[in-house]
């Protein structure tokens, strides 16, 4: 009874730290920029979000995860910047995404529309793009087959990348087991952090607050949020409250 108590004791504090301080990111509103800065946080933990990987410098050491291409394109030998939640889910929220704008044309005098267009005439679309805590380090092939998928689980465990624990099947991709509570934690930031957006439904929410539970925060996860915060100005408290209470701060 003692530990459910202490649980629900944790969580209380977590939702009433958010309703607190519900603020996103403010200071920085180029995604170039962001992606310097997420491979600069993740020198102090240097793995790749999917595979686990260990890189250095962009190079990926594969021997370290098993990693195996499925295809060995040059996507396959660099490390790219991940959106956890992916630009598309929020971006639809904004009208440039969807129909374009005055402002939005190429040359010869045709219309765009999409991410191009929200990162050129939207300041809060930039600022969401570019919020750090959304953005991770990965494997280029495993970044692009991701796509804009939503997570979830796949029955049956295929590897298609080696020992990568990994799965991409019709419009989901499932992560490995010790990196869902992470994600589940950045989906709530974000949501909390840019309402409205769409960013997280009432079904993803369930699974989420389950991963939430099953894999709680870690050293790395608590050091990398910290190192964020001290960067972007703000905190995830889902993150930041619980490291408080495991005593990782």
């Amino acid at each position: 009874m003692r530990s459910r108590v202490s649980k629900i004791a944790v969580y209380a504090t977590v939702f009433l730290a958010v309703a607190l301080r519900a603020e996103g990111n403010t200071r920085i509103s180029s995604f170039m920029k962001a992606r310097r800065l997420a491979l600069q946080i993740a020198e102090a933990h240097p793995r790749t979000l999917y595979c686990d990987c260990a890189f250095a410098e962009k190079v990926i050491d594969r021997a370290s995860c098993g990693y195996v291409p499925l295809n060995d394109s040059e996507r396959a030998r660099r490390i790219e910047i991940e959106h956890v939640v992916p630009a598309e889910n929020f971006g639809r929220s904004f009208k440039e995404w969807r129909e374009g704008h005055e402002d939005c044309q190429r040359a010869n005098g045709k219309r765009f529309k999409g991410r191009r267009c929200a990162g050129k005439v939207n300041e809060t679309y930039r600022l969401i793009e570019a919020d750090l805590y959304n953005l991770y380090p990965e494997i280029g092939e495993l970044n692009a087959d991701r796509r804009n998928y939503r997570y979830g689980i796949i029955a049956g465990e295929a590897r298609r990348y080696g020992k990568c624990d990994f799965e991409v099947e019709d419009h989901i991709a499932e992560p490995r087991e010790t990196i869902r509570g992470d994600i589940a934690r950045i989906y709530f930031y974000m949501d909390t952090a840019y309402p409205g957006r769409g960013i997280l439904g009432d079904k993803q929410r369930r699974l989420f607050e389950a991963w939430d539970k099953a894999d709680p925060v870690d050293a790395a996860e608590c050091d990398r949020a910290r190192r964020i915060e001290k960067i972007q100005g703000n905190a995830n408290e889902y993150v930041k409250s619980a490291c408080e209470a495991a005593g990782l701060n």
